[in-house]
């Protein structure tokens, strides 16, 4: 189970490197293969992405999903 923490904003998810590196390999998956583009999604998140935060209520792990309009 995963408790809610908020909408996320790239700086604020670079404190949680764990959540991070999972949105990377998620974004990955979904077929964002070239590296600048997605550091460019991830720097913008916010802006027409939105980023929230959840923490592993079990073992404390951060979580991070992204969705673009």
């Amino acid at each position: 189970m995963a408790a809610f923490i908020g909408e996320i904003s790239y700086s604020e998810l670079a404190a949680h490197p764990e959540a991070l590196n999972q949105l990377r390999q998620d974004l990955r998956i979904d077929g964002r293969h070239d590296a600048a583009q997605l550091e460019q999604f991830l720097a913008h998140l916010g802006e027409g992405a939105t980023a929230v935060l959840f923490r592993c209520t079990d073992c404390d792990t951060h979580l991070t999903y992204a969705d673009a309009s």
